[in-house]
C-alpha cells in the first residue's frame, strides 16, 4: 500500500478502528488495527470568526438616530459586506471552503495577515472585492486576529493573489535561468554532429515553445492560469535538459570537452521522439488556454484587444491572424444574422384573419 492509499484509507468516520495486514522482516504476515482519532489541527468555523462584524453592524443599526455620519458609512459598508457573503456562501460551502481557514489568506505576521475571496464561478468580480473588503475589516477589531490562532490551523485551500504574485515572480526568475541553460545546450549540441543537430534544434523548439505558453497565460489566463502556464513551461526545460544529460552524461557540465561519443541510432530516436513530444504538449497547451479565451469573448471591443495581442505576440504569422479575424468576424455575423431573425419574428405583426362567406 503506497502513502496515498494509506492516507486515503485513514480518511474515514473518526473513532472507528482500520485493520491492515502487514509483513515483518522474516516475511510473516500480521495484522494490526489503527485508531481514526479526530485531527488536532484547530478548525476557524465561519461564526466564531464572523461574529465581531455582525455584532458590529447589529450596535449600530440599534442606534441609527445617534450615529454620526462616519458610523453612518460604515454601516453601509458592513452591511453591503455580510449580503455579498450571504449571497456567495452557498458557491464556498460547495466546493470546500467550509470554514474561515480554507479560504486564501497570507500571513506574513498578524497584523499583515490579509484575507481574499476565492476564484468562483458564477461570481463577479465586484461581488468578490467586497467581500474581500469586508473580511479584511476584521483588523479593525483589536486583537481578534490574534484570538483566531491562525498560525496553528490548517492551511487554505488556495494561495492567496498575494503570495501567488511573489511566487510567480520567483517561478518566471528560475524559468529564465532555465531557458539560458537550454539556449547553451542547444547550441553546443548543433555544433557536435549531424545527429545532434536534431537534438539541438529541438531544444530550442520546446524553448521557444515555452517562452510563448508563459506570453500566452500571461495575457489571456487568470492569475492561476498564468502560474500554471509558467510551472509547465519550467517542467518542460528541466526535462529535456534531463533527456541530454541522460543520453550524454555531464555534458551540460563539462562545458571545455568539444568531442562526444556519437550516439547510436536508437538512442538518438528515443531521444527525438521524447523531444517532440514535449513540444507537442506545449503547442496543445497554448491552443488550449487561446481556446478558452476566445470563448470568452462577447464583445467587440474584447475581440479587437484579442486581435491586438496575438499581432503583437506573434507578428510574423499575418495570414493566421487574418483567418483567425476572418473567421471571428463570420462568427460574429452569423449569430447576428440569427438574433434579428429571432427578432424579427418575435415583433413581427399578425396579420389580420379574413374570413371569406
Amino acid at each position: 500500500m503506497s502513502h496515498a492509499e494509506l492516507q486515503k484509507a485513514m480518511q474515514g468516520q473518526e473513532y472507528t478502528l482500520l485493520s491492515l495486514g502487514i509483513s515483518d522482516a522474516k516475511g510473516a504476515e500480521q495484522t494490526i488495527s489503527v485508531s481514526r482519532s479526530p485531527s488536532t489541527t484547530p478548525r476557524i468555523g465561519w461564526t466564531q470568526a464572523l461574529k465581531p462584524l455582525r455584532d458590529r453592524r447589529q450596535a449600530l443599526e440599534r442606534s441609527t438616530k445617534d450615529n454620526t455620519k462616519a458610523e453612518t458609512t460604515e454601516l453601509a459598508v458592513l452591511s453591503q459586506g455580510e449580503s455579498a457573503f450571504v449571497k456567495i456562501w452557498p458557491k464556498l460551502r460547495a466546493i470546500g471552503f467550509t470554514t474561515f481557514d480554507t479560504i486564501p489568506r497570507s500571513s506574513t505576521t498578524i497584523a499583515r495577515t490579509r484575507f481574499s475571496c476565492p476564484i468562483l464561478r458564477g461570481v463577479s468580480a465586484a461581488d468578490a472585492q467586497v467581500l474581500t473588503e469586508w473580511l479584511n475589516s476584521l483588523h479593525r477589531v483589536e486583537g481578534h486576529i490574534a484570538g483566531l490562532e491562525l498560525a496553528e490551523a490548517r492551511p487554505s485551500s488556495l494561495p492567496s493573489t498575494e503570495v501567488l504574485h511573489e511566487s510567480l515572480t520567483r517561478k518566471r526568475r528560475s524559468l529564465a535561468l532555465l531557458e539560458g541553460r537550454a539556449g547553451v545546450v542547444a547550441s553546443r549540441l548543433t555544433a557536435l554532429s549531424t545527429s545532434a543537430t536534431t537534438l539541438g534544434a529541438s531544444i530550442m523548439e520546446i524553448q521557444n515553445a515555452c517562452s510563448r505558453l508563459e506570453r500566452v497565460g500571461e495575457q489571456e489566463g487568470n492569475p492561476l492560469q498564468c502560474y500554471r502556464s509558467a510551472d509547465d513551461s519550467a517542467s518542460a526545460l528541466r526535462t529535456a535538459l534531463a533527456v541530454i544529460e541522460h543520453i550524454l552524461p555531464g555534458f551540460e557540465s563539462n562545458r571545455q570537452q568539444l568531442h562526444w561519443p556519437r550516439l547510436p541510432a536508437q538512442t538518438h530516436s528515443s531521444a527525438l521522439t521524447q523531444l517532440t513530444a514535449m513540444i507537442t504538449s506545449l503547442h496543445t497547451a497554448v491552443d488550449r488556454l487561446t481556446q478558452a479565451a476566445d470563448l470568452r469573448v462577447t464583445r467587440l471591443p474584447t475581440l479587437m484587444r484579442r486581435f491586438y495581442n496575438r499581432c503583437s505576440r506573434d507578428p510574423l504569422q499575418k495570414d493566421a491572424h487574418r483567418s483567425w479575424w476572418e473567421n471571428k468576424v463570420a462568427l460574429c455575423k452569423t449569430a447576428y444574422g440569427f438574433e434579428s431573425t429571432q427578432l424579427a419574428r418575435r415583433v413581427q405583426p399578425k396579420q389580420p384573419q379574413v374570413k371569406v362567406q
